[in-house]
C-alpha cells in the first residue's frame, strides 16, 4: 500500500514539473487583461513587473 502512495506522488511530481517546464520559444499573442481604468495591461512587458490579484468571494 505504501508503494503505490509514494508512486502515486512520484507520477504526480513529474507530471507537474513536465506542465510548468519553461520552452525556450516566444509566447504566440500578446497576453493582456483591462485594469480598473480601462487600459489594456500587457502581461509580456519585461521592462515593468505586473502584480496580479485574484479575489474570490467569500459566501
Amino acid at each position: 500500500m505504501k508503494k503505490r502512495w509514494m508512486l502515486a506522488a512520484l507520477l504526480f511530481a513529474c507530471a507537474l514539473l513536465t506542465a510548468c517546464g519553461s520552452a525556450d520559444v516566444e509566447p504566440e499573442g500578446e497576453l493582456s487583461l483591462v485594469d480598473e481604468q480601462g487600459e489594456e495591461v500587457s502581461l509580456t512587458n519585461k521592462e515593468r513587473a505586473t502584480i496580479l490579484f485574484h479575489f474570490t468571494e467569500v459566501g
